[in-house]
C-alpha cells in the first residue's frame, strides 16, 4: 500500500505543478508574502525610527539597524504579552528574527486559504473526469486516496517554501542587517510548523473534495468547510459559550485547528508536540470521514 501510495503522490504532484491554475495560485502566493515582507519591512523602519528618535540617536532608511533594541523594548513586549497572554512565551517570542516571526504569522494565517485554492478539486476532477479509473485498475482506493493526500501535502509544502523564499530575498535585498541564514533557519521552522497547520486543513478539504465528482461544488464546499470552522471556533470562544458552556464550549473548541495554533509558537518541542500531534491527528480524522463516503461509491 505505502509504495502505490507514494508512486500517486509523486504522479499527483508533477501533474499539479503542470496545471496553469496551480502556477498561478503559488505564484500569487510567493508575490503576496514578498510583498507584505516589503510592508512589515516598511513598518519595520519606522518603528526603529522611533526608538532611535526616544535614544536620542540618529534614524535610518534601511530598518535592521536598531532590531535588536527594538525586540528589546518594553513597548514590544507589552504588545505581544496582550496578544498570546504569557510572559514565558514572549521572552521566546522576541528572540525570533522578526521577519521570520512575521513570515510564521502570515503563513498559520494564508496556508489554509491556499490549501483550498489549490487542492479543493484535486480528487474531485478525477472523479469528474474519470482519471481516477485509469489508477484504480493498479491499486486500490485506499492506497489511491492517501497517495493524492501525500501529494498535495507536498505541494502545499512547496507553497510554504516559495512563501520563506520571497520573504528572505526581500529581507536580504532591504535590510541593513539582515541575519540571513538565522532567518533563513527560522523561516524553515516556522514554515515547517505551518506546514503542519495547513495539514489539518487539507484533511478537511480532500474529505469534501471526495464527496463529489464537480469540481465547482468542491471547491466551494471546501470554502464553505474554512468558513464555517473559523465561524465556530468564534463562537466557542465567545464570552457567552465560556460563561454558560465552559466546559462543552472548550471541548469541542479542541477538535478545531485554531486551538492549537497557539502551540506552535512554544519554545521547546515538549511544548509544541502535544498540538503538533493534535492538527495532524485532525487531519487525517477528517480525510478518514470522507473517505469513508468514497470507498462505498462509484468511482
Amino acid at each position: 500500500m505505502l509504495r502505490d501510495s507514494l508512486v500517486v503522490a509523486a504522479f499527483d504532484l508533477f501533474e499539479s505543478l503542470r496545471s496553469r491554475k496551480v502556477i498561478v495560485l503559488l505564484t500569487l502566493y510567493l508575490a503576496g508574502a514578498s510583498a507584505a515582507a516589503g510592508l512589515f519591512v516598511t513598518l519595520l523602519r519606522e518603528l526603529e525610527n522611533t526608538v532611535a528618535r526616544s535614544l536620542a540617536v540618529g534614524t535610518t532608511d534601511r530598518p535592521g539597524v536598531m532590531t535588536e533594541e527594538l525586540m528589546r523594548s518594553e513597548q514590544l513586549r507589552d504588545v505581544l504579552h496582550g496578544l498570546v497572554g504569557d510572559a514565558s512565551l514572549v521572552d521566546a517570542l522576541i528572540s525570533v528574527p522578526p521577519l521570520a516571526l512575521f513570515y510564521g504569522w502570515l503563513a498559520l494565517t494564508a496556508v489554509p486559504i491556499l490549501v483550498v485554492l489549490t487542492s479543493g478539486d484535486a480528487i474531485a476532477g478525477d472523479l469528474g473526469s474519470g482519471a481516477c479509473r485509469f489508477a484504480l485498475f493498479r491499486t486500490d482506493r485506499l492506497s489511491w486516496a492517501v497517495g493524492k493526500l501525500l501529494g498535495q501535502a507536498t505541494l502545499m509544502g512547496v507553497g510554504v517554501l516559495a512563501g520563506a523564499f520571497g520573504v528572505w530575498v526581500v529581507g536580504f535585498g532591504f535590510m541593513a542587517r539582515f541575519e540571513a541564514l538565522d532567518t533563513a533557519w527560522w523561516l524553515l521552522r516556522l514554515g515547517g510548523r505551518a506546514w503542519i497547520h495547513g495539514f489539518a486543513w487539507l484533511g478537511g478539504v480532500l474529505a469534501v473534495s471526495q464527496l463529489t465528482r464537480s469540481t465547482t461544488r468542491a471547491t466551494g464546499g471546501a470554502l464553505f468547510l474554512l468558513i464555517a470552522v473559523g465561524t465556530t471556533g468564534l463562537v466557542l470562544q465567545s464570552p457567552w459559550a465560556v460563561e454558560y458552556a465552559p466546559v462543552l464550549s472548550e471541548t469541542l473548541f479542541q477538535l478545531l485547528p485554531r486551538a492549537h495554533r497557539l502551540d506552535l509558537w512554544r519554545p521547546t518541542l515538549a511544548e509544541r508536540l502535544p498540538g503538533m500531534v493534535m492538527l495532524l491527528a485532525l487531519g487525517v480524522s477528517w480525510f478518514a470521514l470522507g473517505h469513508i463516503r468514497f470507498a462505498r461509491r462509484d468511482a
